[in-house]
């Protein structure tokens, strides 16, 4: 039996009418950026001027789409304990300075890579961070550069850094088939090529046709929900390994979609902590929202309950896999029975090549939902004005006070 993503809309409205958009996916697919990116081989190229480098820590500094994807894919595949032993990885993301440099204080620099990602080569968080970094720790040698431009490409090329460059035609978000998320990957021990190989079949899963295809069913019934209303769109994740490429997500979506008086806020929960917080809103308050379940098939461990002298629960012998399947399929009945459109994506074990089908279906997905909308999916206009303000207000060109409003 073939293990891909799949789709259940068992509690959905099928939509339909959608023959004409597939036809445009098939038709543009091999000039879109995100599928471009398979076709080049970055693994000869990684391989090659990464060979003999095997570092233990990994630091990851980068910011939005050039870091979100490789941690996505980290957090899922490594143990949940993976800084407490063996291997550590920390993700240098934000200019907090009290966090910055509490993590500065547990880097080893004999046993690290610093990994520096800005796809300009000029975002402010991330040459921050670096800035800091280098002085503290100028072993040049240990210092990996993926950039196309600006600063830091003069900066790594006058170091002599190990450089890998990202595509012009290649936004952020959608690069994490790239040298931006497959080098820090490579060195945390992913397999790579298994990973770009899912990829490849998550391709073909968005070109099916609209019943078997997970991303063109799920970006209709998201458009057509939000044509009744539903602004907002709820990710539930019943995997903690899964979690936090809802983020990745929440990135993917939110920036290519906002734009031109548009968008669909999504929200990213996690199953089934936030049932005990959100869910009493979600099935009795306003019905304003479009539900997503990610659902894992198969876990790689699954205790079974213990019978303990005294409680009497009814679960001694089930495994956890079981009430945690139930607990997911339980909430998203209860949503739909309460009128709620739902729908559920389902990976069949938290792996590299399911991870990859799972994130191209998520990419053409939001590419199906900016051709419904009207919008550009590969622009991001209301980010680049905030970061010339941000770069205006920093070179004293626009003082702070002035840029407040009421």
């Amino acid at each position: 039996m073939e293990r891909k993503v799949v789709l259940d809309y068992t509690y959905y409205e099928l939509p339909s009418g959608y023959r004409d958009l597939l036809e445009d996916f098939l038709r543009a697919r091999e000039g879109l950026p995100f599928v471009k990116a398979l076709t080049h081989p970055w693994l000869e190229e990684i391989e090659e001027k990464l060979k003999g480098f095997k570092p233990r820590d990994l630091v990851i500094v980068g910011i939005g789409g050039s870091s979100l994807g490789a941690e996505a894919l980290l957090r899922a595949l490594l143990p949940a304990s993976f800084n407490s032993r063996g291997r550590r990885i920390f993700f240098f993301d934000n200019v907090d300075p009290e966090r910055a440099e509490e993590l500065a204080e547990l880097v080893e620099p004999e046993r690290t890579a610093f990994i520096v990602i800005s796809k300009s080569g000029n975002t402010t968080e991330t040459l921050a961070n670096f800035s800091v970094l280098f002085q503290r720790f100028p072993e040049r040698e240990r210092f990996i550069a993926i950039t196309s431009g600006g600063t830091l490409k003069t900066v790594a090329e006058t170091e002599r850094f190990i450089t890998f460059s990202v595509p012009e035609y290649l936004p952020g978000r959608f690069s994490v088939f790239s040298p931006v998320a497959l080098v820090p990957l490579y060195l945390a021990g992913v397999d790579t090529e298994a990973l770009l190989r899912g990829a490849k079949e998550g391709l073909e899963l968005s070109s099916k046709p609209l019943l078997e295809n997970p991303a063109l069913f799920s970006a209709a019934a998201i458009y057509q929900e939000w044509k009744r209303g539903k602004n907002i769109h709820v990710v539930l994740s019943y995997s903690e390994h899964l979690y936090f490429a809802g983020f990745w997500y929440r990135q993917l979506f939110s920036e290519s979609l906002g734009k031109a008086g548009w968008g669909i806020t999504p929200v990213i929960d996690l199953g089934s902590v936030d049932q005990h917080s959100k869910l009493q809103l979600y099935l009795d308050g306003p019905d304003d929202k479009i539900y997503t379940f990610w659902r894992v098939g198969e876990f790689r461990r699954d205790p079974f309950v213990p019978e303990i002298e005294g409680i009497k629960s009814g679960l001694f012998g089930r495994k956890m896999s079981q009430i945690y399947r139930v607990m997911a399929l339980s909430t998203q009945r209860a949503l739909a029975e309460s009128g709620r459109p739902t729908l559920a994506m389902e990976v069949p074990r938290i792996e590299e090549r399911f991870l990859g089908q799972f994130l191209m279906v998520l990419q053409s997905q939001v590419w199906f939902i900016s051709r419904l909308a009207g919008v550009n999916p590969f622009d991001q206009p209301g980010v680049e004005r905030m970061k010339k303000l941000a770069r205006d207000m920093l070179l004293g060109k626009t003082k702070a006070e002035e840029a407040r409003t009421t």
